[in-house]
């Protein structure tokens, strides 16, 4: 055998070796929040080559989660930097895909050779997406956001495309819990203790004559879920003639122990 024509087999035969060791992965990461707030995850890629474009499906439960606007849905620094700091030649979203709840996203980096690409990355957060926590969603709960092959007509593949090879990329999904602020019993002017002054001002605001603070249930001091005089006589029988302790989170900020009452915390300013 000549040696042109063994070069020749030696890259037939390690040509698709090389292809095939390209690989990519995608995972998200979640994090928590409050009813009716806003909390940002991200999508993390790690590529071992360079890429000139990808989709990807990502899945929510709509009783827990939304997402306002395609604005939601960001670019990370490394796709805004392509194209001198133009961007992705196409980027296309849909927050209403067909066959299900969440969004697809495609990407293409460069229309026009030689065709910039996303360079070799490692937990690049490739983009940043916008949930909003729904109001009814329960305190606790854990959410999946989850890649999925099902939204979309036709259904939108999650690939990876290396130059001309179409890569299935390891896929790892996340989570959003609903959680909730930590708050004092009793401390409603949110000093960081209880004195007279937080039951006066709890008199004023069944009154009407004060607007209500901004953790309700830190107004609630006897926890019977209603807001009435009683919580004051309560407060100023345990500071001043023995009376029974203030019901949890009372001397150290924490959640609300007991069960849903129709009262809200937004937030309490002596509580991290």
């Amino acid at each position: 055998m000549s040696k042109i024509n063994l070069t020749l087999v030696l890259m037939l035969l390690i040509a698709p070796a090389s292809l095939t060791a390209q690989s990519a992965s995608l995972s998200i990461i979640g994090g928590e929040g409050f009813k009716g707030d806003i909390v940002t995850t991200s999508i993390l890629l790690t590529t071992s080559a360079e890429l000139h474009g990808f989709s990807i499906g990502v899945s929510h439960d709509p009783l827990v989660l939304s997402i306002g606007s395609a604005a939601s849905i960001r670019q990370g620094a490394t796709l805004q930097a392509l194209n001198f700091g133009g961007g992705p030649t196409f980027f296309f979203t849909n927050i209403a895909p067909a066959n299900g709840t969440g969004f697809t996203v495609a990407c293409v980096t460069d229309l026009f050779a030689p065709f910039e690409q996303i360079p070799v990355v490692i937990e690049d957060p490739v983009l940043e997406v916008d949930y909003l926590i729904d109001s009814g969603a329960l305190v606790g709960t854990s959410t999946p956001i989850d890649f999925t092959d099902l939204l979309g007509s036709p259904p939108v593949d999650t690939v990876m495309v290396f130059n001309l090879l179409e890569v299935i990329p390891t896929q790892t999904g996340g989570f959003v819990t609903v959680t909730e602020p930590h708050f004092l019993r009793g401390d409603l002017n949110q000093n960081g203790s209880l004195s007279l002054l937080d039951g006066v001002l709890l008199l004023y605001r069944v009154a009407g004559l004060e607007t209500a603070g901004s953790c309700r249930d830190a107004d609630d001091i006897n926890d019977d879920g209603l807001l009435t005089i009683g919580d004051a006589v309560y407060l100023f029988q345990y500071l001043y003639v023995g009376g029974a302790a203030v019901p949890s989170p009372f001397g150290t900020c924490g959640p609300d122990p007991g069960a849903e009452d129709g009262l809200d915390c937004i937030e309490h300013n002596a509580c991290p």
